[in-house]
């Protein structure tokens, strides 16, 4: 039992780290970003919608593979995958609708990138996690 609370923790904290690293390079290249008309704002409310997203993503895959049962696995990664689609499709919907004519692009070119991070690290754990499992 105590394993599985520490081969949980371990599962988070690349997402956390990789939050935390995103939040303080737009920090400190607030400006630069915003002289290349990159809306910082956008990408700070998108990388936190992407590591809520993507932390419940990771609890799911963790206790899929926990568990013995198929279908119970099967049922944790589809409701992760779907999660993922609908979370940002839904939130960049929102952002599209609300904007109209001022989306910044580049802003939203950067939150697609950081969702293919978030999924790279995703996809890293989940593998690590099955070899010692």
């Amino acid at each position: 039992m105590e394993k599985d609370k520490l081969s949980a923790k371990k599962a988070f904290v690349p997402i956390i780290l990789i939050f935390v690293l995103v939040n303080a390079f737009l920090l400190i290249w607030n400006k630069r970003l915003e002289e290349n008309a990159v809306n910082t704002v956008i990408l700070q409310a998108g990388n936190f919608i992407l590591f809520l997203i993507f932390l419940l993503s990771t609890w799911l895959q963790h206790n899929a593979m926990r568990n013995k049962s198929t279908s119970i696995f099967l049922r944790n990664v589809y409701s992760g995958m779907l999660l993922k689609l609908f979370g940002c499709a839904i939130a960049a919907f929102i952002y599209i609708f609300i904007a109209r004519e001022n989306v910044n692009k580049p802003a939203l070119f950067g939150c697609m990138f950081l969702y293919m991070l978030y999924t790279f690290i995703e996809l890293r754990v989940v593998l690590k996690q099955s070899k010692s499992a």
